[in-house]
């Protein structure tokens, strides 16, 4: 008998399993009972990296499949990631379904082969194969393995069509590309079940041809809210000088010259290999990572560069830091050196990986907490997927700060549309309902949703391909002759209170830090009791000891000092105009949800909106038009120029609403 439906599965009523698991399982299971037509045979399962997708790929084949299982994973990296959860064969003990309490009888676990291929040329290794695969009861491979240029060790050319009953495919935004879309043709699985964490709009249409699809999505708001991921905190390296020299003709540029005269990309990646640029988040990144580790000393940095140059230049400049580096490159290294100093950094040998996109998928590190980012991106999937190398949840943490993951990166790489993209393609329906509650909210959509389509996009677009910035001609770009920094700026955080919850953490970091300052000064003052040491002693090790907390609590609270400050500015203007506009509409008696402002001074468009909108909207195209900053680039002297507009606005339109 086929082992997934002889063998009792602990799966709904399992508390070890997480409720996303539990909610994606049956959702899978109900719609194949409803759709069993093969032409149907395709879905889509929606979930972040680190909330249980490989779990959900362990527990869906019970009750599911009545035959074989192939699991299809993009890479190598993926492909021995996800084999450690299933190896029931050589450690069923760490296998997911047993730590998990899923099958409770061990010699009901199912069978999982990590197929690799075999020597080419030798028939003995074919056959045995061959007969490991029937054995199996899962079969994980990469799909390189399915259909490569290597015909003979290909597992079309192993076994029939008919030989696995379900497909589970890893990383599902890649099942466009031609070789997966071959293999899915060749094999006729009555299952095919598709997850990715990567569900942007644009990708969706690529990976799925199902109306329904996705049968299940489990957004990263979602998973971040429930304590299943590290929240995101943002943080921008801002330039006061910056000055550039065209490589090709020696001119020398301010940012606002080659802003005007060349073009954003050539700026991007100019500063993208810039040495002092690159230096100086580097210095932002090691006090991260020293504030960080003074709660849970593993906190590791994973950082994204433009290619194999880039990525050695990048590790030197670590070190020079005086941080333990060290890269992996399919190019410069063999997957054998690769993988020692993957095992390394895993091991706390490095404090920092520096990765091209060979770490974009599959590498599970849970201890990579700061993302440094020294590239563009010009797609929002490999941007997405770098920030999540450092979601997953550290569950021995020392206290709530550790469970968050710093972005860190230089203003002029131009990733700020992506920043916003990323937040808000997460957490849409969140936003949105969000946006019809709080004014604060509407402004901030009215500068950022120009740049998010309220509808998925119908043209094609390859998200996958974004291979320009690995290919660089530095002599095409420009040098940083001049540069300035005015530090870390513009921080933002994934969830809408992420920065406040962070700083509260960092003001918990403080109580900490004060309360074991007292309970030493205690320590010392007994040991001098008991004659140990001396008074003089005593009372130098009693200064040692808070000049040390001094330096701790002065570190954490340096950070968002200017970030609060930010906030009680523009809290307080929203505030203000909030009570202007409601009383705007008490005396011109216009109702906020009819439309007399858009139809009389709008264009015909505009008529689809409310009197509210409108004018909320109106009011800050305005300010805009003046000071040429979004909200929260806004000063102190900003904020002061806006709320002039704003009564010049109001007064205006009560000075002429009965015309």
């Amino acid at each position: 008998m086929v082992i997934f439906n002889s063998t009792y599965a602990n799966i709904i009523e399992n508390s070890k399993l997480y409720q996303a698991q539990i909610d994606a399982y049956q959702a899978v299971q109900n719609y194949y009972e409803q759709f069993p037509e093969f032409e149907k045979r395709e879905v889509l399962v929606v979930m972040p990296t680190g909330s249980g997708k490989t779990g959900l790929m362990s527990i869906l084949p019970f009750a599911n499949c009545k035959g074989k299982v192939l699991l299809i994973t993009p890479g190598k990296v993926v492909r021995r990631t996800v084999f450690d959860e299933f190896d029931t064969v050589f450690n069923p003990q760490n296998s997911f379904l047993y730590k998990h309490n899923v099958v409770l009888k061990s010699d009901r676990l199912p069978k999982a082969l990590l197929y690799q291929g075999f020597k080419k040329g030798s028939e003995q290794e074919r056959s045995i194969a061959i007969r490991k695969l029937k054995e199996a009861d899962i079969v994980i491979t990469n799909i390189h393995r399915i259909n490569s240029s290597s015909d003979e060790v290909n597992l079309m050319n192993l076994v029939d069509e008919n030989f696995f009953d379900m497909i589970i495919i890893d990383e599902a935004h890649h099942v466009a590309a031609p070789m997966w879309q071959e293999a899915l043709a060749y094999f006729k699985a009555s299952k095919v079940i598709k997850l990715t964490a990567t569900p942007f709009r644009a990708d969706k249409q690529e990976i799925t041809n199902n109306p329904l699809d996705p049968i299940y999505e489990y957004t990263l708001g979602e998973a971040i809210k429930d304590g299943l991921l590290k929240d995101v905190i943002k943080e921008v390296e801002i330039p006061g000088e910056l000055e550039f020299v065209h490589n090709e003709t020696g001119q020398k540029l301010t940012l606002e010259e080659a802003k005007q005269k060349l073009n954003n990309d050539w700026i991007n990646k100019s500063v993208a290999l810039s040495e002092v640029c690159s230096k100086q988040i580097i210095q932002q990144t090691k006090q991260v990572l020293i504030d960080k580790r003074k709660s849970y000393p593993n906190h590791r940095v994973l950082a994204i560069t433009c290619n194999d140059e880039h990525a050695q230049s990048i590790c030197q400049w670590f070190k020079d830091a005086g941080l333990t580096a060290t890269y992996v490159s399919t190019n410069s290294n063999n997957e054998r050196e690769n993988d020692i100093r993957l095992t390394d950094f895993a091991q706390g040998k490095y404090d920092v990986m520096v990765s091209i996109q060979m770490l974009g998928e599959g590498y599970n590190n849970s201890d990579i907490s700061i993302i440094s980012i020294f590239r563009p991106f010009k797609s929002l999937t490999p941007y997405a997927q770098a920030i999540g190398r450092g979601l997953r949840k550290i569950y021995n943490a020392n206290s709530e700060l550790d469970n968050f993951c710093n972005v860190i990166y230089h203003k002029e790489l131009g990733l700020e549309k992506l920043w916003e993209y990323y937040k808000q393609q997460k957490s849409f329906s969140e936003v949105i309902k969000s946006q019809r509650e709080n004014l604060s909210i509407q402004i901030n959509m009215l500068e950022e949703l120009g740049f998010v389509e309220a509808r998925p996009s119908s043209k094609k677009v390859n998200v996958d391909i974004d291979e320009d910035i690995l290919i660089v001609v530095p002599q095409q770009l420009g040098s940083v002759s001049k540069y300035s920094s005015k530090g870390i700026g513009e921080e933002d955080s994934f969830s809408t209170d992420g920065f406040e919850r962070y700083l509260a953490a960092k003001r918990g970091a403080n109580d900490a830090v004060l309360e074991n300052l007292k309970s030493e000064t205690e320590r010392i003052n007994k040991l001098q009791q008991e004659g140990l040491i001396s008074e003089e002693e005593a009372q130098t090790l009693i200064h040692n000891k808070e000049a040390q907390a001094n330096e701790n609590i002065q570190g954490n609270y340096s950070e968002g000092e200017d970030y609060l400050k930010a906030q009680g500015l523009r809290k307080e203007y929203i505030t203000w105009l909030n009570l202007k506009i409601e009383d705007f509409f008490i005396q011109s008696k216009l109702d906020k949800k009819g439309n007399e402002l858009p139809f009389r001074y709008g264009f015909k468009l505009d008529n689809e909106i409310d009197n509210i909108g409108w004018l909320t909207k109106n009011i800050h195209q305005a300010i805009y038009q003046v000071l040429r900053k979004r909200i929260g680039e806004y000063g102190t002297k900003d904020y002061g120029v806006a709320k002039n507009i704003v009564v010049e606005k109001l007064n205006y339109y009560l000075e002429n609403r009965n015309e």
